[in-house]
């Protein structure tokens, strides 16, 4: 059960700095390619791309998890 309290640490940490980002930055366009990308948009991108990651190792956890138990009573 501590792994699933420190997934929801992590996740509710991300949503706190998500918060904090849009509060505190402006959105200041930067050219990207033939286009422009605001700050705040790039570093709420940044901090999505580190939850997606967070949620897909937990979930490898879990999956990795089942299948040691599955070997263990076979």
């Amino acid at each position: 059960m501590q792994k699933r309290k420190r997934f929801y640490v992590a996740l509710a940490i991300y949503a706190v700095l998500a918060v904090l980002v849009w509060v505190t930055m402006e959105d200041v366009p930067l050219p990207v390619g033939n286009g422009q990308v605001g700050v705040r948009s790039l570093t709420l991108i940044v901090l999505a791309l580190f939850a997606v990651r967070t949620v897909l190792h937990f979930r490898a956890e879990q999956i990795r998890d089942d299948q040691d138990e599955g070997e263990v009573s076979s």
